[in-house]
């Protein structure tokens, strides 16, 4: 009788060693240079980066620009398991000072990209550079925490969180103050994102919804008013409109975020 022992135990050896040789490269990849993997990346004009370290696991950048913008220095943790299951999964945090911005990201094969116990804040004044040339300026901090959060494009978007903004000004030339305000976003079916927008105090009177579409597209509708009659600021909101019978002036906006 013709013994399938042999046969069999060379089958399992080669499936032993094609795990075992998988297994080693993919430790291998994932504990490669982090500097030699961005020296391969072409990376566009726009973005600076200064001392890479570590590895694809477990790096860091002390400092990052992109368009002028002084982002502060980046590190990453990466989870290898979870690429076993089809999904890349990474800890990610900014720093510069007082700013920050900390999240666990994932990215599925289906195109997915998800945001776990994401917090940040920021100074408007940061951003400069993107109002460079412009007549106006802007300034305040703003900060979020959003337990969770995913993005499809063409597919669906969904944000669960807070948005505060604080200290509120514009300059152009002269320094207009509009108070404090926040947005509390829910995730909604179909796919879609409403946003409650209120002010919390201040020059600035606010009270407004928003919506995200899966197609992208963002509408806006508030109601603006000047706690204070006569002032600056009332002249300015005027230019948006005129009152309504509540002394209210009514701003809708309706655009893509995406195509």
């Amino acid at each position: 009788m013709k013994s399938y022992f042999p046969s069999l135990f060379i089958s399992v050896n080669k499936k032993y060693i094609f795990f075992i040789s998988g297994l080693y490269l993919f430790f291998l990849v994932i504990n490669l240079p982090a500097n030699m993997v961005v020296s391969f990346i072409k990376i566009p004009g726009n973005i600076k980066i200064s001392s890479t370290s570590g590895t694809i696991w477990s790096g860091s950048i002390s400092k990052l620009k992109i368009s002028g913008i002084n982002l502060g220095s980046v590190n990453w943790e990466l989870h290898p398991l979870n690429l076993l299951i089809g999904e890349l999964s990474v800890d990610v945090s900014i720093v510069n000072r007082k700013q920050y911005f900390k999240s666990e990201v994932s990215f599925s094969t289906s195109g997915k990209i998800e945001f776990e116990e994401t917090n940040f804040k920021f100074n408007l004044s940061s951003l400069q550079p993107l109002t460079y040339g412009m007549p106006f300026s802007y300034a305040g901090d703003i900060s979020g925490y959003f337990p969770l959060s995913f993005f499809h494009k063409n597919n669906y978007v969904g944000v669960n969180g807070k948005l505060s903004l604080s200290n509120m000004v514009m300059i152009s030339p002269q320094q207009q103050s509009f108070g404090d305000f926040f947005i509390d976003f829910r995730a909604e079916k179909e796919g879609a994102t409403s946003g409650r927008i209120k002010d919390s105090g201040g020059e600035l009177s606010l009270d407004g919804q928003l919506s995200m579409s899966k197609n992208g597209q963002f509408k806006i509708s508030a109601k603006l008013a000047a706690r204070e009659k006569n002032s600056s600021l009332e002249k300015v909101i005027l230019f948006l409109g005129r009152k309504d019978a509540s002394g209210r002036v009514l701003l809708n906006s309706n655009f893509k975020l995406w195509h």
